[in-house]
């Protein structure tokens, strides 16, 4: 009986030091932060060229120019008051990023046809000019080219002469 006695006793005191163990418990927050070096660099900056127009002609509708989608800057369409487009060459950037960002796509990430690890400004103004839909081309290796899609001027606007320049970031996101 006292072997019992003694056994219950020992059971006792295990059992009372499990629970005021088991009362001085914490929980604990790890955290850790991976950062992608993707050594982003711009190369050559965006020039969007030299837009010569007729300022005497019909601006009632606006006017603009588009740009084919490979940084070429082959004009596919141009309203009539625009004489010529020259000079255009697309911003390049290098980023040492995953294949699955070497493609085409525009910057603004609510698309599917966005690229998936690159956001810009898609949208600026340079005068009284709106510039429009900025696109990344895949290059080949780690090298990517840059450009906005379309010149716009909204109806019943003139084209400002000057030179405008305005700076834009791109980011990489994945």
């Amino acid at each position: 009986m006292n072997k019992y006695i003694l056994m219950l006793g020992v059971a006792g005191v295990a059992l009372g030091s499990y629970v005021a163990y088991a009362g001085n418990s914490a929980t604990m927050t790890v955290t850790a932060t991976i950062a992608h070096d993707v050594s982003l660099n711009v190369d050559h900056d965006l020039n969007m060229g030299t837009i010569t127009v007729n300022p005497g002609a019909d601006w009632s509708l606006g006017g603009g120019v588009d740009f084919s989608l490979d940084g070429t800057g082959t004009v596919t369409s141009k309203t009539s008051n625009i004489i010529s487009v020259t000079g255009f060459s697309a911003g390049t950037f290098t980023a040492n990023v995953p294949d699955s960002c070497k493609v085409n796509g525009g910057t603004l990430g609510f698309t599917s046809f966005d690229n998936p690890c690159f956001r810009a400004t898609s949208f600026i103004s340079l005068g009284n000019t709106d510039v429009g839909e900025s696109y990344i081309v895949y290059d080949s290796g780690n090298k990517f080219k840059f450009q906005f899609n379309f010149i716009r001027w909204n109806d019943n606007i003139v084209p400002q002469s000057g030179t405008f320049d305005e700076d834009i970031e791109i980011e990489y996101i994945l």
